[in-house]
């Protein structure tokens, strides 16, 4: 594995560690309405109690999730891989009956699946399978389909809204990361902060002249965000790091400026971390050149593809990627 497939791989392992159901943030809820929610109930309806499933790039296995949800008594086992290390907590508390249905993989890369030929009836993959070498990766499942089985994906569309916003998001972290940013003069207000919590601290705050020129520049900024706000599409992460910040404030004046400091970097890390999949989602995203040579890769396995724009409340959300057997 590259070092690019390691940092990606421990990328994704934080976001996944960190609980969240789906790749979706709070659009949708843990086992998905809307559009996405019937293509994959579709997807599932017609599965048989033999059927084996295997979902690709699974993250905290939104979609065996879906599926246990949509078919409940069906007795289909779901094998569930992703080259990041996932355990989803929602695993522990399936009833034993539903749990020896699904089995989750981490560390497992799709370009080399740890399956025997031909034994999954249903290969799924939403948000993931783009992400790989997808050549590679679009092979190996070829290679685990059974006889007559079908393939569903939901892969990033490069004109979709989550791509669009994506951009969005981007321009609002690097302006909050930027050198005498939000995040930079947040630091150092931490120190001023911590010593507000005492009347001496106080004292000396009010003939400190660096620290109320740093807290005037501070103030400058924040109203450079309330500007912001107000135009901003996809202004959660301002939102989000307006508060997170306000909270490091709170924290330094009870746990003093050990405390404040480790916690803003924490957020540091997340923004960054985050521009680092957001960037990856836009780069990773199918055109409609690229998702034809995708089709015709899929096509290779004698499966007749299709892919068509997926939207909800008129919003594009991604392609549907369908593969049935010839005949």
């Amino acid at each position: 594995m590259t070092s690019g497939a390691d940092e990606r791989r421990d990328l994704w392992s934080r976001y996944w560690a960190t609980g969240i159901p789906h790749s979706c943030g709070t659009t949708y809820e843990a086992t998905y309405g809307g559009a996405i929610g019937t293509f994959w109930r579709e997807a599932f309806s017609t599965l048989a109690p033999v059927d084996r499933v295997l979902d690709i790039a699974t993250g905290n296995a939104a979609l065996p999730r879906l599926l246990l949800s949509a078919r409940p008594q069906l007795p289909a086992a779901c094998d569930a891989v992703d080259a990041a290390a996932v355990d989803p907590d929602w695993l522990r508390q399936l009833e034993p009956q539903q749990r020896q249905r699904l089995h989750v993989h981490g560390g497992v890369r799709a370009e080399s699946l740890p399956f025997a030929d031909g034994v999954f009836s249903l290969v799924i993959s939403q948000y993931g399978i783009e992400y790989t070498d997808w050549p590679v990766a679009i092979a190996e499942a070829l290679r685990v389909l059974a006889p007559r089985g079908r393939i569903r994906i939901l892969a990033h569309h490069a004109e979709s809204r989550p791509v669009m916003l994506a951009g969005h998001e981007i321009e609002h972290t690097d302006w909050l990361l930027q050198h005498d940013g939000l995040v930079d003069l947040a630091a150092g207000m931490i120190e001023p902060m911590a010593r507000s919590a005492s009347a001496q601290g106080r004292a000396s705050l009010a003939t400190d002249a660096a620290a109320n020129q740093l807290r005037q520049r501070f103030n400058d900024v924040q109203t450079a965000l309330a500007a912001r706000l107000t135009t901003a599409q996809c202004p959660d992460v301002l939102h989000e790091v307006r508060d997170w910040v306000a909270q490091v404030f709170r924290l330094a004046t009870t746990g003093g400026v050990a405390a404040g400091t480790q916690a803003l970097d924490q957020i540091r890390r997340g923004l960054v971390d985050s521009r680092l999949r957001l960037t990856d989602l836009r780069r990773h995203a199918l055109d409609e050149v690229t998702v034809r040579q995708f089709c015709a890769a899929i096509g290779q396995g004698g499966l007749h593809t299709t892919a068509v724009p997926l939207s909800d409340q008129g919003h594009l959300l991604g392609w549907a990627v369908c593969a049935e057997p010839m005949n």
